[in-house]
């Protein structure tokens, strides 16, 4: 009877399904892979694109890297080439429909996340071209998820892959406010002006605002500074505040979705809030707590 017990015991200190860290990378996963498959389904949509006969294709791309005009990169054309290359961004799409189904376990994961990253490598590696922060964030979401995977056992190595997405989070916030605040163009707000003139990432009707309006023009501009070096203070706030500075991180993309086109960084970016709550001095302690309450009924 003892050792049955103590085998009970050992199961539980070694099931990861469903616990606090599993819990939080799903969360992760699953709000990452929303982007992801809105992007690989749009690029469905325009796959011709792709097509080696224009500048985006295959053997104008690998001229980019010496190494990929021989050796291994002869094998890798039988994969990045067109039409083959639509397989990829098929897979992607598939993988990503796989994170989101309910009732996915962790094997499925894994493999579902093994195809968002090998996807995301091989787009990558064939062409840079459009690519931005939520495509590098997107794809180290689903790379040290997809370690974690590879450690089922080991809490600690659990724990720490997840730590390296929380920091990711903190160090991207905090350096992009931190060298905008160098910038005087960003100090003075002419920076608001001058992106939301632009037919990229511009907008008529914040630009309108804000072309005569110097004084909300930089109150936007250090608005955005500070809010981004205070970021990684969620660590330490107390509840209220840590709430309030995610859920303001959270509005900022919306934002930036909604006047700029950075549809992706919303998903990639807000994806890292779970990891980041986990950590969080307030937030994580009464998560934590509230899984583990329902864990032991």
């Amino acid at each position: 009877m003892l050792s049955r017990t103590r085998g009970v015991r050992t199961r539980r200190r070694h099931a990861s399904p469903g616990d606090d860290i599993d819990t939080a990378f799903r969360r992760v996963e699953r709000l990452t892979a929303v982007g992801a498959t809105i992007s690989a389904a749009e690029l469905l949509t325009t796959a011709r694109s792709l097509n080696d006969d224009g500048l985006f294709g295959w053997p104008i791309n690998r001229t980019r890297m010496f190494g990929l005009n021989r050796g291994i990169g002869r094998h890798l054309e039988k994969l990045l080439r067109y039409p083959q290359v639509v397989a990829v961004v098929q897979t992607r799409l598939l993988s990503g429909l796989g994170l989101l189904a309910p009732g996915t376990g962790r094997r499925g994961r894994a493999a579902a996340l093994a195809g968002m990253a090998g996807s995301g490598a091989a787009l990558n590696l064939r062409s840079n071209y459009g690519l931005d922060g939520s495509d590098h964030f997107a794809f180290i979401n689903f790379t040290v998820a997809l370690l974690e995977k590879l450690y089922p056992n080991d809490r600690r190595a659990r724990e720490a892959a997840l730590a390296f997405i929380a920091a990711q989070s903190c160090l991207a916030y905090f350096t992009s406010g931190a060298v905008k605040m160098t910038s005087p163009v960003w100090r003075s707000g002419d920076a608001i002006t001058g992106v939301f003139r632009t037919k990229t990432y511009g907008d008529k009707f914040v630009y309108d605002l804000t072309k005569n309006n110097k004084p909300l023009a930089q109150a936007i501009a250090w608005g955005t500074m500070i809010a981004e070096v205070l970021f990684p203070l969620v660590l330490v706030a107390p509840r209220p505040i840590a709430k309030a500075i995610l859920a303001g991180g959270m509005a900022f993309h919306v934002g930036n979705a909604r006047f700029m086109g950075l549809n992706r960084f919303f998903w990639s970016f807000v994806a890292t809030y779970p990891a980041v709550a986990y950590f969080s001095k307030s937030l994580g302690v009464a998560d934590r707590a509230r899984i583990a309450e329902e864990g032991s009924r």
